[in-house]
């Protein structure tokens, strides 16, 4: 039977215990799938290496601490998956169950979609889910979030099936489509570069995509919300260089 590979990318800042909690009991293979989840440590975990080491997962480790983008990109070129694969970008307070995971791989390896996210829970007990309706935001859209911490430049389609930019959260690739992509822009640390990926994905007449029929599960902690910490600078940073870098734009529509 044919079997492809899904690639789970992970990145850890000093997460291993947020790790360790929400990916103890993963599972290998789902189907035809064989589940590869990957961690790339930027603190050289001692306990973190030793829990991939116990569970075979793949673990690397080169005592540099990278940005999310350049994180990802380096796993990406380790792991170098074929174009056959799937590769997932996932932040470690991601929760999957199970059978969301078969659902998710099973449903985006049928789609004809480039990228792909899921529904997503800040809290599922409350039904408080992300806002899936995501448009490029403008200068004003930035800093009227920023300031009030309300989207201008999210939608009210909850059944939208092809949203201009995916939260770098959760990130379902094609390689093809991320090889093609260079993948995300090293430039930005953290912040914005799940934005800038996805306006290039569009100029590129890629197909960007949302199921709502499978989910998981994000326990944000918000820091970017803090106004006075390292995150909110790097967001308004971020925030700044994706502005200039794509200002010739109309901020909500993209043809």
């Amino acid at each position: 039977m044919f079997s492809s590979e899904v690639y789970i990318s992970v990145v850890s800042h000093a997460q291993e215990d947020m790790i360790i909690e929400n990916f103890s009991n993963f599972p290998k293979t789902l189907g035809s799938f064989n589940i590869k989840l990957s961690i790339i440590d930027n603190t050289s975990s001692i306990k973190l290496k030793e829990f991939c080491s116990k569970l075979d997962l793949f673990y690397y480790s080169d005592d540099k601490t990278r940005g999310f983008g350049a994180n990802n990109n380096k796993m990406f070129s380790l792991l170098n998956p074929k174009d056959d694969d799937i590769f997932i970008v996932c932040n470690p307070d991601v929760i999957i169950q199970k059978e969301q995971l078969q659902g998710l791989v099973y449903s985006f390896s049928k789609s004809d979609y480039d990228i792909s996210t899921v529904k997503t829970y800040f809290d599922k007990e409350s039904n408080y889910v992300d806002n899936p309706d995501k448009y490029f935001p403008g200068f004003f859209n930035f800093a009227y979030s920023l300031a009030t911490d309300k989207r201008l430049h999210y939608g009210g389609n909850e059944n939208v099936k092809n949203p201009q930019w995916i939260s770098g959260a959760f990130m379902i690739f094609k390689p093809l489509a991320y090889r093609r992509l260079n993948g995300f822009d090293e430039s930005y640390f953290m912040y914005c570069e799940d934005m800038d990926l996805c306006f290039r994905a569009n100029k590129l007449n890629m197909k960007l995509g949302y199921d709502g029929e499978v989910y998981i599960e994000h326990n944000t902690q918000m820091q970017s919300r803090h106004l006075f910490s390292d995150s909110m600078q790097w967001h308004i940073k971020s925030a700044v260089k994706f502005i200039y870098k794509n200002r010739f734009y109309n901020p909500l529509v993209i043809k």
